[in-house]
């Protein structure tokens, strides 16, 4: 009896290391998310509470204030496959309020971000003023602490991590090891697995899967056709957006626009 006993436990441990072996871990796919950006709460922290706010400034942050909307939701787009993803804004027919309150938004929303984490490079597509800029320079490291809190999220369950990026900047993500590849939104990553949750306190702004899509679509690292358009480092970018668009501001509120393009 005790034989049959040792044999059954015996093959038992047979079948869970086989199963084990055959479990699906994807490396490829397409996330969908969702992103609220809280922009009553942002413009009141960051705008009306400031004593040198001129008169055109407050005017136009007022106006939002009063007629804008107290969230805007917008949609992205994460693909992903072998080391590799590419992360786009998904176009939406906005409501007119949400135009004006989008210019305030503290990260880019109309550009593309490919990531290549066997290159450790980024290349991302900034449009402004009918122009395009292809920035393209190392990704960004972000320094992360593990805690004990968990969520599920499109049907994953994730694991939470803070962590700072560009030294000043908190972000708050929830990530799963059931995607094997350790990717996520934006410039965001460095986890062991795919980041489905991430949330950035100090910006109102939230950003969840409510998709995710297993497939294997390739990914290709060309986001613009315009063949007069080259790669520019993160100096250069600077010194380009600091002449031609920034000029005016001082250099302190210039380095929180800068932080968006680096986000």
């Amino acid at each position: 009896m005790v034989r049959v006993a040792l044999l059954f436990i015996f093959l038992n441990i047979i079948l869970i290391d086989v199963q084990a072996q055959y479990v699906f871990f994807p490396n490829s796919g397409t996330i969908t998310y969702e992103r609220k950006f809280h922009v009553q709460n942002y413009l009141k922290r960051n705008h009306l509470n400031k004593a040198d706010l001129d008169t055109w400034d407050k005017m136009f942050v007022d106006e939002v204030v009063k007629n804008g909307p107290m969230e805007i939701g917008t949609k992205h787009s994460l693909t992903f496959y072998d080391g590799e993803t590419l992360f786009e804004t998904i176009k939406e027919d906005y409501p007119s309020n949400y135009r004006s309150a989008l210019n305030y938004l503290p990260v880019l929303n109309d550009s593309k971000t490919y990531k290549n984490q066997k290159t450790n490079m980024f290349s991302r597509l900034i449009h402004f003023s009918g122009d395009e800029i292809l920035l393209e320079d190392t990704i960004p490291v972000v320094k992360w602490r593990y805690t004990d809190e968990y969520r599920n999220i499109a049907g994953y369950d994730c694991r939470r991590a803070n962590g700072v990026v560009q030294d000043s900047i908190y972000v708050v993500a929830f990530f799963t090891n059931q995607i094997a590849m350790s990717g996520g939104p934006e410039l965001i990553q460095g986890l062991p697995g795919m980041i489905l949750g991430l949330s950035i306190p100090g910006w109102n702004i939230n950003m969840f899967a409510t998709q995710v899509e297993l497939n294997n679509k390739s990914i290709s690292g060309q986001l613009t056709k315009s063949k007069k358009v080259q790669p520019k480092s993160k100096k250069e970018t600077r010194e380009l957006l600091r002449r031609s668009v920034y000029e005016w501001m001082e250099e302190d509120v210039f380095q929180k626009q800068w932080s968006k393009y680096l986000f």
